[in-house]
Parts: C-alpha cells; structure tokens; sequence
C-alpha cells in the first residue's frame, strides 16, 4: 500500500529552502500486516570546498650582524666561618628505688560447737468424767461412770547446740615496692666550627654580535573553506512489517527520518506511537540507508518491522500471593510455596525481620540472588510453583519461632528481541510483604 502525501509538495513551492533534512511520515494501524510509505523534501546541501585565495604574506630577511648587549643573572660562591659553640637542653629522667612497706594480713580460725541442757516439764490436763449407759435384755437401764481424774506428760528438755565463730588473728607481714621520681639534669653538648657557603646572585652586562632581520611584504595565496550549496529533493522509501499475531486495534505510527551529518552522509530514523494503545507495540527493526545518490537527488530506503503482543502474550509472570513460608531450623532454608505462574528465571530479593514485644525490628536474613541458582531453587509443592532458597550465608541474627515477618521482591526481564514503544511499560517486578514465616 502506497501512501503520497501532497502536502510536501506543496511546500517545495511556497516555502523557502532549509539546510535541516527531517522527514515524517505516518500510518495507521488497524490489522494489516504491510505498508509502504514514500516522502520527499526539497534541500539545500552545503559542500565545504577549499580554494586558494589571493593574499599578503611576511618574510624576515637578514641586514647584517649587529653587537647586543643584555644583563645576565650569574652567581658566586660566599663563605662565612661559624665558630664552636656549646648546645644545653634539660634531660628528664625517671628513678625508681625499692622501699619495704608493710601491710595487715587476718585470718579466722576454726569455728566450734557450743551446747546446753535444757530442763523438761511436766504438763497436766484434767479429763471429765461421763456417764455411759447400756439397755439390759429385761429392759432396764444401767449406767456407770467413766473417765475424770488428770493426765500428766513431760515436754521439753534436751541438748541445744549452736556454731561459734573462730577467733580473728592478724599480723604484720612486710613487702617490697617501688618508688619513682622525675630527675631534670641539664645536658650539653659541643657544635664544632664549620664554613656556611651560599650562592650568591649577581648581575653581568654580556654583550655579543647577533643577526639583524627586517620584515619584508610579498604577494601569495592563502587556503580558504568555502561553502558550495546544491538544491536536491531528499526522497525516502520505508517499507513497514507488521507481526500482528491476529491481535486489531486502531492506532497512529509516526516514522522520522532526519539527517545525522550536515554533510548528508548519514540519516536516523525514529518511530513513535502518537496514541497509547492498548496492545503492546514492539519495535523488532529499524534501519535507513542511502540508496542512490545523483546531482538532484538523494534517494533512501528504509525498512521497519513492528509486532503488536498483548499483555498475556508477555514471557513475564508472576504469582498471584505466597500462601506459605517455612524456615527449617536445620538446613536455614526457606521454603515459599506460591498462587499462580512464574517467569522460569529472574531475581529474587528476601527480606526477613523480627519485632520483639514493644521492641524496635532487627533484621533476621537478607539475600539477593538470581534464579535458577546456587542459592535459589525453583520447583513445586503439591502441584504448585515453590521456591527453596538458601539462607545459611545470609543470617544476620537468630532465627524466631514468633513474630518473623517475610518481605519478597520477584524481578523478571522481558527477553523481547526489540524495544517496547508503548509510554506505559509493563511491570517487571512485584512485592510480597507481611508475610509470617514458620519456623519448623
């Protein structure tokens, strides 16, 4: 399909020339799979050109040798004798002598047993008396008195035995220490004589014969850049490649090709959507070259290819949420068990802390990998994509049976052959947070 926009030509008549070569052309997709798009705009290619131009040159030419005399700068030796003298500084030293002194040293002797009699005591009690009556065959009743008088018993008495402390002796016992002092003693010693030598600068008129020159004018040419221009058409040709994958929805591309040297050496080209889509636009290929280059015009062909995914049709997935986290006190290896699909690699971001009651959060593990990996496995519990990732290395504090919390971050690279041209990029990570793990 072969798209001429009259407007361009409208300006090669009604417009000035200008040295800028930009030239934009656009489609609109709804389906199709091709287009072809021709444009072309008036120039002015600028040509720098060096030529030889008229102009007045110097010469020095020599007249004769001539005496010049100048002031040098030049320098002798002066000496001063420096006579013997004597150098005295105070010296600090530190005396110690050994002095005896004495100390108190005690000690407890053997404590011992102390015991007493003590006598016992009768205590009595008087008993009541009380009738007690029985019913004879014959019917009569007959009753005796029983109990009363007292009831005596000894208490007390016996050995009671106490500890007593041993007796306290002390005596004199004698040591040796040490005594210190700092002793200023006035030191000195003899600085020998010796000769002290300086350079000294002085000035010296030096005169000698030199070469005299004078300036001599002479005609000649000199090299200049000029710039030549050509008006030329610049005429670019792009053939477009769409890979819909049976996706439709309308919407406006914009393709520029502008020049990349003032020379017309080079061209971009560029391509921008002009609508949000709700698909995702890819752009797989894009590439300008010149084809053809003659006194009037520059011919370009170009060739792009775009292919339009949906969402869904993205190598990026991610769970739904972490039904479950499991640290083993053991193997220190965290167990994630997950809702839904994963991208089969990526990053991986665990964060686990602990708050303590009316305590501040200390950071438990903290890890970084990629995965698959040496760290991080990637596999399936009871049917459902699990991660096995090992904290070992990573333990920055104890593990706890409460109150450990997990924070997750999964990160995934679309692995796209282009560039995504949508303004809205897809995400390419998700966070779990809040997460209690268990320890097991």
């Amino acid at each position: 399909m072969v798209r001429n926009f009259a407007f361009m030509f409208l300006c090669l008549f009604f417009f000035p020339l200008v040295t800028s070569a930009q030239v934009d052309t656009q489609f609109v997709f709804n389906g199709q799979n091709a287009e072809r798009l021709q444009a072309q705009k008036q120039i002015t290619e600028v040509i720098p050109e060096v030529v030889q131009v008229p102009s007045t040159c110097t010469r020095q030419v020599p007249v004769g040798e001539a005496e010049v005399c100048r002031n040098e700068t030049r320098y002798r030796q002066e000496c001063s004798w420096i006579p013997s003298y004597e150098n005295c500084w105070n010296d600090t030293d530190r005396i110690c002598r050994p002095v005896t002194r004495t100390r108190q040293e005690c000690s407890n002797g053997p404590s011992r047993q102390v015991c007493t009699q003590q006598p016992s005591r009768q205590v009595c009690t008087e008993r009541p008396t009380r009738n007690v009556c029985t019913t004879r065959p014959d019917g009569r009743q007959h009753c005796t008195t029983v109990g009363g008088g007292q009831h005596c018993t000894s208490v007390g008495g016996g050995q009671s035995c106490h500890s007593v402390p041993g007796e306290r002796t002390c005596r004199t016992v004698s040591y040796t220490d040490q005594e210190c002092q700092n002793v200023t003693r006035r030191r000195c010693e003899t600085i020998p004589g010796r000769n002290d030598c300086r350079d000294t600068p002085y000035s010296q008129r030096v005169c000698e014969m030199q070469m005299q020159y004078r300036t001599e004018s002479y005609a000649c040419t000199k090299p200049q850049t000029i710039n030549r221009t050509t008006n030329k058409v610049l005429k670019n040709d792009i053939n477009v490649q769409i890979l819909t994958n049976g996706l439709v929805e309308e919407f406006p591309v914009l393709i520029s090709v502008k020049e990349a040297s003032q020379e017309f050496k080079k061209f971009d080209i560029s391509v921008k959507l002009l609508k949000e889509p709700s698909v995702i636009v890819v752009l797989n290929k894009s590439t300008i070259k010149i084809a053809k280059v003659t006194e009037k015009e520059i011919q370009l062909e170009g060739q792009v290819v775009l292919e339009v995914l949906s969402k869904e049709m993205l190598p990026l997935d991610f769970p739904t949420k972490i039904s479950d986290a499991t640290m083993d006190s053991k193997t220190k290896k965290l167990t994630l068990v997950m809702e839904g699909a994963i991208s089969g690699q990526g990053e991986v971001e665990v964060l686990i802390t602990h708050k303590a009651f009316l305590g501040r959060t200390k950071t438990i593990a903290e890890l970084k990998a990629e995965y698959p990996g040496p760290q991080v496995e990637l596999g399936q519990v009871e049917n459902k994509a699990a991660f096995s990732i090992d904290l070992k290395d990573s333990l920055k504090d104890e593990l706890k049976k409460k109150n450990m919390k997990l924070k997750v971050k999964l990160s995934s690279d679309l692995n796209l052959q282009g560039t995504i041209l949508n303004a809205s990029k897809p995400d390419t990570s998700k966070v779990y947070d809040g997460i209690f793990v268990d320890l097991k």
